[in-house]
């Protein structure tokens, strides 16, 4: 039985991994890993993606920013046991979203998943300490971050 996108939404608290396509990405784009990130509002959710693609975002940021490349915090299976390989969760652009338009983003063609919500403690810290020190993220989303 299929659990509703709406229900498994309302599910995800704390710092939560879980699995679907954004259908703002490229729809050749494989589905991403996302980490929920814990805020101080209940009818929102914000979502860091996890990706692979680390030259890319260290080119990018280098030609655009320098200082957000810190923001970029490095992850392998020792971390994460379910990676394929190393990747980042890109923290300086974190997505806030309600949680009840979250269908509004996930490709229903693909499955939505929670894959884990036991995260080791210092990848946590780790994150709310990039987002927070990211020269990109608005000032008001860092005010919502909820500290691990």
């Amino acid at each position: 039985m299929d659990v509703p996108l709406s229900v498994l939404a309302k599910s995800l608290s704390g710092f939560t991994i879980c699995h679907f396509k954004d259908i703002n990405h490229d729809p050749k784009a494989p589905a991403h890993y996302y980490v929920t990130v814990p805020i101080n509002d209940d009818l929102s959710l914000l979502l860091c993606v996890v990706t692979s693609q680390i030259e890319n975002r260290v080119w990018y940021y280098h030609k655009t920013n320098e200082r957000a490349i810190d923001a970029l915090v490095q992850v392998d299976k020792k971390d994460l046991p379910f990676l394929d390989k190393v990747s980042v969760i890109e923290c300086n652009q974190p997505v806030l979203i309600r949680r009840n338009e979250m269908d509004k983003i996930i490709d229903p063609k693909h499955k939505f998943k929670i894959i884990c919500r036991d995260i080791p403690w210092d990848l946590k810290e780790k994150i709310v300490a990039a987002i927070n020190n990211s020269p990109i993220v608005k000032p008001f989303i860092k005010k919502m971050l909820i500290k691990p």
